[in-house]
């Protein structure tokens, strides 16, 4: 008979290893518990529980973690990922409340938008209702297994809650250009990154922005024209 892993034991074994990824990660940017804990603005202790998995970090700690480690969110775990840096240091102070109240508010809406009382989500997501209650009005950051199991039962997606606009969002779209860019063909990549051929791009952006038909129809011009 098969050994059938209960959601607890998921939690637990989930949170040994993001523990043990953020500790790597923190370790491979060369940052020790004390500096890594004030760029979140917590203890050295509690960043220290979070890396041996004894307690969950939350969506926005995480996000900012990983814009101090050089690596893209959702290559945390992926040390080939770090990448170059010339960032300023971000005032977590300000940034980690935001980003908070921004994913209970998204929460607090998608459940409302799903017809669920705060009942009704407790029960889904086996989270006591007085803490579900704490997480909505962003009194209590919401730990990612919590917001991940909230989520589902919401039929929502995890991207919709991570930061899409600000400095983050921003240096993890360049992220997501340049691993584009790295997998495009040798030559195109060398096309590309001659100055010399930028009036071919900036044509070629111009040209995706004009609908199919009338770029048929431009297209058949020009063939007229030529035969």
């Amino acid at each position: 008979m098969g050994f059938l892993m209960t959601d607890k034991q998921a939690d637990v074994l989930r949170l040994k290893l993001l523990g043990a990824m953020l500790r790597k990660s923190r370790m491979d940017a060369g940052l020790s518990v004390r500096e890594t804990a004030g760029l979140l603005g917590i203890r050295p202790a509690r960043l220290s529980a979070y890396e041996r998995g004894e307690q969950a970090i939350s969506l926005p700690e995480l996000e900012l973690l990983a814009f101090h480690f050089r690596i893209p969110l959702r290559q945390l775990w992926d040390p080939e990922a770090a990448l170059q840096s010339g960032r300023p240091r971000l005032d977590a102070a300000s940034l980690l409340p935001r980003r908070h109240r921004e994913v209970a508010e998204r929460m607090r809406a998608h459940r409302e938008q799903a017809g669920m009382s705060n009942a009704q989500l407790a029960a889904a997501t086996d989270i006591p209702p007085r803490r579900l209650a704490r997480y909505q009005r962003g009194e209590r950051p919401i730990p990612l297994p919590d917001l991940e199991r909230i989520i589902h039962a919401l039929g929502r997606r995890i991207e919709e809650y991570m930061d899409n606009e600000g400095p983050i969002a921003t240096w993890e779209k360049e992220q997501q250009a340049k691993e584009v860019f790295q997998h495009l063909p040798e030559e195109l990549r060398e096309f590309i990154s001659d100055p010399a051929n930028r009036p071919y791009l900036n044509l070629a952006m111009q040209l995706s922005q004009i609908p199919p038909e009338k770029l048929r129809a431009l297209g058949e011009g020009l063939l007229d024209l030529t035969l």
